[in-house]
């Protein structure tokens, strides 16, 4: 996949998990609103409680979903290959929306699913796109600046002394 193909998949996925982000958030608080006017108990436990929760969840899960965004928005950016933490959160956003794509299968039906399944692929197939690696220079990076003597050239450098 070559790196205009690449930009664009990261491009399109920062946007989904942008907008995720902002869809967890409003159902998460959405939900503490339902459970503050309900005054709903879950098994004995204060409905205050459950509410505050909620919103703690919609802030959290807002701010993975936005970091993930901006990893895959800078690598883009950058052109280069995400490091460990990077490949570490992507990785944990694929095996988030497989589990909500199974629940939302379950019980919301399968247009939630194949959205979910879409972003997943999307994720896939960034995290399986080659990006240029930390250490190759690219272009504007002082590449050929300062390049090496081969060693093919036949002489060996003088030692200051």
């Amino acid at each position: 996949m070559g790196p205009v193909v690449r930009r664009t998949v990261a491009v399109v996925l920062a946007a989904a998990m942008f907008a995720e982000a902002a869809g967890v958030a409003w159902l998460n608080w959405f939900l503490a609103m339902v459970v503050e006017g309900q005054r709903m108990s879950l098994a004995g436990l204060d409905p205050d409680m459950v509410a505050r929760s909620s919103r703690i969840g919609a802030v959290l899960f807002a701010l993975f979903f936005v970091a993930c965004g901006a990893v895959v928005l800078v690598s883009a950016i950058r052109g280069r290959a995400l490091g460990r933490l990077g490949t570490g959160l992507l990785v944990t956003v694929a095996v988030v929306h497989g589990v909500l794509g199974a629940a939302a299968f379950a019980l919301v039906g399968f247009k939630a699913f194949a959205v979910l399944a879409a972003v997943l692929a999307l994720i896939l197939l960034f995290l399986s796109s080659p990006g240029r690696r930390r250490e190759d220079p690219g272009p504007g990076d002082g590449a050929g600046a300062e390049a090496p003597p081969s060693p093919s050239s036949g002489t060996a450098p003088v030692a200051a002394g």
